[in-house]
């Protein structure tokens, strides 16, 4: 990466991917340091579509979370909180309905904390919530770990959940030099992956997921 923050360099990247559903991390809305930019309204705006911001930290009006965009009718959102001593992490939850050929989807973005135990802790709790979570299913986030590590080993076993690149497990981070995979896709098995790719692209610290999903063949 450059260097350079640019919402508007992000909703490009996005913008040529062409996806119907995008989960953020690390959104920022009115904080003095990426100055005051709301950046969901931004994004809002700059990819035509609405932008469902959860703010897992505070910052006097401003804060500091995750956020998806998506084609489709949102049905419900919900927010969960998870556990964890450090900073608040949290994990947004949509359901939609039309979207990408589906009649309705739920898609799950979340942004794990960088303690190992913490991490175990935040699986924990979002398995029982996905699991009753109506299908199909949709899990994105950063997880700060490989994918054979003990917290996304669990999630992904005991919540019956699929590894969109577990097979090439092509590392997201960093941009600049990307050696390690921490960003992930993963699916209920009701569905299947066609078409993985990560993405190059300067817009992020983290290179884009990009996953063409259908519903599986019985």
């Amino acid at each position: 990466m450059d260097g350079v923050r640019s919402t508007r360099r992000i909703a490009d990247t996005v913008r040529a991917l062409m996806p119907d559903i995008v989960c953020f991390q690390e959104i920022h809305r009115r904080l003095p340091w990426s100055g005051r930019e709301d950046q969901p309204e931004a994004l809002e705006t700059l990819l035509g579509r609405p932008f469902v911001f959860q703010r897992n930290v505070r910052f006097g009006r401003g804060g500091y979370g995750i956020g998806i965009a998506a084609r489709g009718s949102i049905v419900e959102r919900r927010e969960h909180l998870l556990p964890g001593d450090k900073e608040q992490r949290g994990a947004l939850e949509l359901r939609l309905r039309n979207v990408a050929g589906l009649r309705q989807l739920t898609v799950f973005c979340t942004h794990w904390g960088l303690d190992e135990e913490e991490r175990r802790l935040q699986a924990e709790a979002l398995i029982p919530i996905i699991k009753q979570a109506p299908r199909p299913v949709v899990f994105c986030g950063d997880l700060n770990e490989a994918a054979n590590c003990g917290a996304v080993s669990l999630l992904i076993s005991r919540a019956g959940l699929a590894d969109s690149d577990a097979r090439l497990n092509r590392p997201t981070f960093t941009s600049g030099a990307p050696n390690v995979r921490i960003d992930y896709c993963l699916y209920s098995q009701d569905l299947h992956a066609i078409r993985v790719d990560v993405v190059s692209s300067q817009a992020s610290d983290h290179l884009p997921l990009c996953v063409d999903l259908e519903m599986a063949r019985p």
